[in-house]
């Protein structure tokens, strides 16, 4: 980890800065050993690597060549983290990131570091300074001890950004949409095409976006004098499978919902698709929404009725943040950008206009 100057107890003066001969003994270790852990990790056994950055935050060393490297030259290059590169969630944004990065000239890498490793990650690049920044997508919290010191090596606010699902839960400049409004914004729409029993697939368990949405769903409901039934709470998740399992919990219910939003439109697929299977159609027989409008949304049948989110502008605004930090634009406070979601209807959802109350 990187580190600022020791203070002496006392005396008003300062501490020898460590050295990496001081790291190397510290660690047990040469200090070819050290450079390489550093500069290289990938040539160096974990253990090894381990032991060193245990020194490295024992000590609070700095690299000295590396904080040269901060004011002589730049890589024109920035790393971006995501937790599962793979998800189609993603692509809008890394869309959105690379078209703004181009515009400057800058090169994007894309990693997707195993569980537990994103913090090893984003410090060994920043410290060593193979790119020039850090987009993190993965929802990961930078510690306050890791800040501090990234803060006195740039001498200034340090080059990460954030994608965030709660404004100010992230102490880096972040981009997010306000999920709760989003939340209620769905629920609105069910309410006025006639709904009153509606249920509603949960994201995933202890995440901001999860009580959000589902909060501004009952919301909405209250406006209207009606309320979100326990028993029309579905776990689900962020997956299709998720949603093939609330399919399956639906099913069980005597008196089921007459619409359902689903916390993305990944899981109103699947709950769709599972639904299907059991003669059940949508929206003849209930009707279905989705959130985050992704590519899918407009082809699917039917035609998935859903709030954008605008995935690629939020790439972009993340970027251009970055940039200001890297060009010295940025200062304290930590800024948050928070960018508009609007609904999207199509075919999933119709008007419930069933005089006996039932569909």
């Amino acid at each position: 980890m990187l580190g600022t100057k020791n203070r002496s107890s006392g005396r008003g003066h300062d501490v020898k800065r460590p050295s990496i001969g001081d790291v190397a003994r510290h660690a047990g270790v040469s200090t070819a050993t050290v450079s390489r852990a550093l500069n290289a990790p990938g040539t160096v056994a974990e253990k090894t690597r381990r032991k060193v950055q245990q020194a490295v935050d024992a000590l609070h060393y700095v690299q000295s060549e590396t904080a040269r490297n901060f004011k002589k030259q730049r890589a024109s290059a920035v790393l971006v983290v995501a937790s599962d590169i793979g998800n189609i969630y993603y692509s809008e944004i890394f869309r959105g990131i690379q078209r703004r990065a181009e515009a400057s000239n800058y090169a994007i890498s894309i990693a997707n570091p195993s569980p537990g490793g994103t913090r090893e990650m984003i410090l060994s690049t920043l410290r060593t300074a193979r790119v020039d920044g850090v987009i993190i997508l993965s929802g990961h919290q930078i510690a306050d001890a890791d800040l501090g010191l990234l803060r006195q090596l740039y001498a200034g606010p340090p080059p990460l950004v954030a994608l965030s699902e709660e404004r100010g839960s992230l102490k880096i400049p972040h981009v997010l949409i306000d999920n709760e409004r989003a939340g209620c914004l769905a629920g609105r729409h069910l309410v006025a095409m006639g709904h009153k029993r509606i249920g509603h697939v949960q994201g995933p368990h202890d995440t901001p976006v999860r009580r959000a949405r589902r909060n501004g769903l009952r919301r909405a409901l209250a406006e209207a004098g009606l309320s979100l039934d326990a028993d029309h709470l579905f776990e689900g998740g962020f997956n299709a499978e998720g949603g093939r399992a609330a399919a399956e919990r639906f099913l069980t219910l005597e008196e089921r919902p007459t619409a359902v939003f689903c916390a993305n439109d990944e899981a109103a697929m699947g709950f769709i698709a599972q639904l299907h299977h059991h003669g059940i159609a949508v929206p003849r027989d209930l009707s279905v929404m989705g959130f985050d409008d992704i590519a899918l949304a407009d082809t699917y049948v039917p035609a998935l009725t859903t709030v954008h989110q605008p995935r690629e502008e939020m790439g972009r605004e993340a970027m251009g943040l970055l940039l200001d930090i890297i060009e010295k634009r940025l200062a304290d406070p930590v800024p948050v950008v928070e960018l508009p979601v609007h609904l999207v209807p199509r075919d999933s959802v119709r008007a419930f206009d069933d005089g006996s109350g039932k569909q």
